[in-house]
């Protein structure tokens, strides 16, 4: 059975010494990048994907970051701070807050950004102590290079040569890993790097495995690469949608289904929705829910039935970035629900409302409906719609991308 991400911790420890006096006064990932800190990027994309805690591993001018995040819940999840009393290491700092971590978690650097969809990690990890993300190819000529076998176990590393030639092939460690938490045991005292002393050594005893995704990526650890993030990263930001109805195409419409015990699949659902998230597309879902103005169930209900859908997809490797709905109808048995809803389809309510919260890339986004006004809805605001008819899903998704 795939682990479940219930937690991702983020090394934010540097002191950035290769920033200048940049970092005399703030930790590396607190640098500024488009007007916000590299930070508040890195959990924002971090969080998106429904993972209940983030716990940052503090070191360098730590109060900083505890006065900033500790304590603060963003799109769901809890963020906690936890600073070390020294420099330990990237391997050093989580051998000191071993109990602070899950018996398996997502780890990843603090001074990087690699787009990749972090719930397929975890899917590559049976058999290890640890994966890594790799990027396929270097983006530049200062990283060493991951060897990595045809079965994905990485089999050693290969430092930078000093005339960079090296870096100019690939694949390079992305700086995000899933970790097992046994991997503790492979961590002595003081002051201990997982990339210099740990991975090498479990590479050697085929305990490390390689993931090899193609995203964008960006390391703003020197001055260049920190100049080059101020817009890189709110482009990286910026995605093209798929705005999914629920009942008719996630899930059969069986008549306001509300239950979790009684809801079908269908065909294809779960992998039409990794299928999306594997090419970058911020993922939505849009349903009406006039049950709830019918009496037939409380409005409560929905988040229930919305909750265990992100469970069941989280468990393929897939998630939805929101899911919105509107549970008003202007006949409506129930006074409190009797309107003529801007949200509810064919208006377009619910997809303006998205639009506005979440940075979509509108060219190339669309919305896959089983109604008429599904499709009102979308070309109310200026995006394609289709219909999809039933079947498989996960086809009929894979058809739309490949136009």
């Amino acid at each position: 059975m795939a682990d479940t991400l219930r937690q991702a911790a983020i090394l934010v420890g540097g002191r950035g010494t290769r920033l200048g006096a940049l970092t005399d006064a703030i930790p590396k990932p607190m640098v500024d990048v488009a007007g916000r800190p590299f930070l508040d990027w890195l959990v924002e994309e971090v969080a998106r994907f429904g993972v209940p805690r983030i716990t940052l591993l503090a070191g360098y001018l730590g109060q900083t970051i505890v006065d900033r995040y500790d304590g603060r819940t963003l799109l769901g999840s809890r963020i906690e701070v936890v600073v070390e009393p020294q420099p330990l290491g990237t391997g050093g700092g989580l051998r000191l807050f071993t109990d602070r971590l899950e018996d398996a978690f997502l780890l990843l650097n603090g001074d990087t950004r690699f787009d990749v969809n972090l719930l397929d990690l975890p899917l590559q990890s049976a058999d290890a102590l640890a994966t890594l993300a790799l990027r396929r190819t270097a983006p530049g000529a200062r990283y060493g290079t991951v060897a990595v076998a045809g079965d994905g176990r990485i089999t050693g590393f290969a430092a930078r040569s000093p005339d960079g030639s090296l870096g100019q092939g690939g694949p390079i460690n992305g700086g995000i890993y899933w970790l097992r938490k046994r991997i503790l045991d492979h961590i002595g005292p003081g002051m201990v790097s997982l990339e210099s002393d740990v991975f090498p050594k479990l590479a050697e005893a085929g305990a490390l495995r390689g993931a090899l995704y193609d995203g964008d990526f960006i390391d703003i650890g020197i001055p260049e690469d920190l100049a080059a993030a101020q817009t890189v990263i709110p482009a990286m930001a910026r995605r093209r949608a798929a705005f999914l109805d629920r009942d008719g195409v996630l899930i059969e419409d069986t008549g306001w289904p509300h239950e979790p015990a009684k809801v079908r699949w269908m065909p294809g659902a779960a992998q039409a929705v990794k299928r999306l998230n594997d090419a970058g597309y911020y993922v939505f879902v849009v349903t009406n829910q006039a049950g709830v103005a019918r009496g037939f169930f409380p409005e409560s209900q929905i988040g229930v039935m919305h909750g265990w859908m992100a469970g069941v997809l989280a468990a393929a490797g897939a998630h939805v970035d929101a899911f919105e709905y509107c549970p008003n109808h202007p006949e409506a048995p129930l006074a409190a629900y009797r309107l003529d809803c801007r949200r509810r389809k064919p208006k377009p309510g619910m997809v303006e409302d998205l639009l506005a919260a979440w940075p979509v890339a509108a060219e190339g986004s669309f919305l896959i409906g089983d109604k008429d006004s599904d499709l009102q809805a979308a070309a109310a605001c200026g995006l394609p719609g289709h219909l999809f008819g039933g079947g498989d899903l996960d086809q009929f998704v894979a058809r739309l991308l490949a136009r």
